[in-house]
């Protein structure tokens, strides 16, 4: 071999390695991670071949190139993000999944002194509050980039989780937590820093805020009294009630209760603005509960569908009492098509029974210290 083919590496959705040039020789490729060196990987190919790990999540790999048959080294790069752009991107849409891993995306370019890109469908909440990331829209090109990490709940096609995207099982751990382990960092609950709104408070008198809708029945609040009883209590001890809920008053069959001032749907500022002025919110498993923790305002979230660890911490958490079926959304894949998925008792007399057995009473016993 007289000339020294091209080789190109990056970081981009695992460590990638690509031969250029004209010769016809052999090359061994092997890529071994700098923090665990039982994680090896070793392959042979020929010149305008490329090879990438399966691991897409963050490793400190090396890349080694030796020539055959002789093995001598031709190219050794050990990974090395100071001062380069690495790209990181949310492939969730998810309000409540933005808040939960936008921090980790902060710290991981304080840890590894980089100029972290990012895209979020949510970029006007947090660009004037993280000077130090570039907000990206999804799906833009972004150039010049020297590693690229996705986040996101990634599965298999059985519905398993995918451990070539997720370094642990997702639905066995907090949602915040998945953000992290993609990135290599110890997982904190933080809130993320949210751009301030500079609007006068909604309301003269005291109100609360509530999420009643959600994007399945099995996240609603299914006890047919519930909300109800909540409310006349509230009412009694002289509070407003302010639906956030773009849905509105009624959506797939389920009905707001009345004495609801029903927040017309519009811009999150005008959200955040009543969050940011309510004596409490009291939410499902839905982005709005996400919205009102991320503000700092008192949250209580009411799931059956999903373990008390799923969530923030920082909230009063109802969850069912007794021998009930409950968290199948850490059991199994949510059927996003199916609006009565209920995966253990669908069309039985058991159906939605984790969260109509919350009642009324657990959630004002929950609340009442607040008021």
């Amino acid at each position: 071999m007289t000339q020294l083919p091209e080789f190109l590496c990056n970081f981009i959705d695992g460590a990638y390695l690509e031969i250029k040039g004209d010769t016809q020789d052999a090359f061994i490729v092997e890529m071994t991670s700098l923090d665990d060196p039982e994680l090896a990987l070793r392959s042979e190919i020929s010149a305008n071949q490329w090879v990438r790990t399966p691991h897409r999540y963050f490793i400190r790999w090396r890349i080694r190139v030796f020539d055959q048959p002789s093995h001598r080294l031709l190219l050794q790069h050990d990974y090395d993000n100071g001062g380069r752009r690495v790209y990181i991107s949310m492939e969730s849409s998810a309000l409540g999944d933005t808040l939960a891993w936008l921090p980790a995306v902060e710290q991981f370019g304080e840890r590894w002194n980089c100029r972290v890109v990012c895209s979020t469908f949510f970029n006007g909440l947090f660009k004037d509050q993280y000077p130090g990331i570039e907000f990206v829209e999804p799906g833009e090109t972004v150039e010049d980039v020297y590693a690229h990490y996705r986040l996101g709940w990634f599965y298999q096609d059985d519905g398993e989780c995918d451990y070539a995207r997720n370094v642990q099982d997702f639905r066995r751990q907090p949602i915040g937590q998945s953000a992290y382990d993609i990135l290599g960092l110890d997982y904190t609950e933080t809130r993320p820093r949210l751009k301030p709104v500079a609007l006068p408070r909604p309301l003269e008198k005291p109100y609360v805020c509530i999420g009643f809708h959600a994007t399945a029945q099995a996240k609603y609040w299914n006890n047919p009294k519930g909300w109800e009883e909540v409310i006349r209590f509230l009412r009694y001890k002289g509070y407003r009630v302010v639906l956030l809920s773009h849905e509105g008053k009624e959506h797939m069959g389920n009905k707001v209760p009345k004495d609801v001032k029903c927040l017309p749907k519009g811009s999150l500022d005008t959200v955040i603005n009543y969050l940011n002025h309510a004596r409490l919110f009291i939410g499902i498993g839905s982005g709005l509960s996400w919205l009102s923790w991320a503000t700092g305002c008192r949250t209580c979230l009411i799931s059956g569908f999903s373990y008390p660890y799923t969530e923030m911490q920082e909230c009063l958490r109802i969850f069912p009492r007794g021998e009930v079926c409950s968290g199948c959304f850490n059991r199994y894949r949510l059927d996003q098509g199916d609006w009565n998925w209920c995966p253990d008792h669908k069309n039985t007399s058991r159906m939605f029974e984790c969260t109509r057995q919350i009642s009324g009473r657990q959630v004002i016993e929950a609340i009442s210290p607040f008021l």
